[in-house]
């Protein structure tokens, strides 16, 4: 006796393959329905997921699992003909368990038909998306409630989602901002070097700021720019990898920023202002600490006033500094040698005792700079400076055409 052919194969041994096919599908019920929906066949994963046995249901229309409210509106029907005349259609809509509890399930209904094109019959099958739909919930929840303007972003760089204040900030529509690239928020001047830097984070993806150290601007809908703080981080989803940008808004902070830095620099120019005390005798009297960005205040002050005025001497008053350390010194060392190549002698006064005596316990080193106890006797010292200069000058002119000295 020989063994069938693959076409003689017992009909009933193939739905019985099929049958133990559709039972091993864990993640989706799989219904046959007759052509006026009723239930025909029903597989274990659809008795797990509904509570009903097979003995229970088949034979009734598969209406038993929608809502009241779904049945009176004639939802069933409308799914049936819809599949009849279209043909496989995907919808997600609420269903009933046997013990009355709902769920959200994803379906699709696909019509059988014969060779005349009659449908016979349909395939139902259900997936329960509740808990993958309440996750997806919570999520837009956050993203619309998160203070700044959220961003999610495809390996494409084509814009997947935007939140509310990413509409306010930008002043576009959401429509207007989904599968565009991002850099449709980037100003024009920037855009190249953006690329390069959302390609080289798709490499390596990794929360972090964007471009520290940089300023960053972001551009809105009518072409006008504002400087903004931007964080990224990786998420990774059963679409693939997506970018979330955090944005935020930085103007307030940056002009807050600059006010700030512009009232510093007033309150330096304020303690260590550079006086003209005399025809080309100024004077620059020290109060208060020194540290090093006061002190190259101080020296650049100095040197443009020296350029301006073409002054001859410079007096640095030290009677208001509280103490002398290295530090301290050298700034006032190198302020001096400065002064010096623009031809300017530095006099130092108000050198207390105790100041003179710390300088010597340090060891520190001023040069030929000259020194006085008050700012009167270096007053009186430039002048002789002056006068010494101006007689060598007239010295000097004298040789030159040839005058007595």
């Amino acid at each position: 006796m020989t063994r069938s052919s693959e076409g003689d194969r017992d009909p009933q041994g193939s739905l019985r393959d099929l049958e133990a096919m559709l039972d091993a599908v864990t993640d989706q019920a799989v219904i046959k329905l007759g052509p006026e929906g009723e239930v025909v066949r029903w597989s274990r994963t659809a008795q797990a997921m509904t509570g009903y046995g097979s003995d229970e249901i088949v034979g009734r229309s598969v209406a038993a699992l929608h809502t009241a409210e779904d049945r009176d509106a004639g939802l069933v029907e409308q799914e049936l003909d819809a599949a009849r005349q279209d043909g496989r259609r995907a919808f997600q809509g609420w269903r009933v368990r046997k013990g009355g509890e709902r769920f959200l399930a994803r379906v699709t209904l696909t019509p059988v038909r014969e060779a005349d094109g009659r449908v016979t019959g349909f395939v139902k099958t259900l997936q329960d998306v509740t808990e993958s739909a309440r996750a997806e919930s919570l999520f837009h929840g956050l993203l619309e409630s998160a203070p700044d303007a959220m961003v999610i972003v495809g390996s494409d760089a084509r814009i997947v989602l935007v939140n509310r204040q990413t509409e306010a900030l930008f002043g576009f529509q959401r429509d207007e901002l989904i599968g565009r690239e991002i850099e449709v928020l980037v100003p024009s001047r920037f855009r190249d070097r953006h690329v390069g830097h959302r390609t080289g984070f798709l490499h390596d993806p990794r929360l972090r700021p964007m471009g520290a150290g940089l300023e960053l601007y972001g551009m809105r809908r009518d072409g006008s720019e504002f400087p903004v703080e931007i964080s990224l981080s990786p998420l990774e989803t059963a679409e693939g990898r997506l970018v979330a940008a955090a944005i935020r808004d930085v103007t307030e902070r940056r002009e807050t920023e600059q006010r700030l830095q512009r009232q510093r620099d007033e309150i330096l120019e304020l303690s260590t202002p550079v006086i003209q005390v005399w025809d080309k005798v100024l004077a620059l009297p020290i109060i208060g600490t020194l540290d090093t960005l006061r002190a190259t205040r101080l020296t650049e002050g100095l040197l443009e006033k020296i350029a301006q005025t073409q002054a001859e001497v410079a007096i640095l008053d030290i009677s208001g500094v509280p103490t002398i350390d290295t530090q301290v010194a050298q700034h006032l060392l190198k302020t001096v040698q400065a002064a010096a190549l623009m031809g300017t002698v530095s006099i130092m006064s108000g050198v207390r005792p105790e100041t003179a005596q710390s300088m010597v316990h340090l060891g520190i080193d001023m040069g030929r700079l000259r020194s006085r106890n008050t700012l009167q006797d270096a007053l009186q010292l430039a002048l002789a400076v002056l006068a010494e200069r101006a007689g060598s000058a007239e010295l000097a002119a004298r040789a030159l055409t040839g005058g007595e000295v």
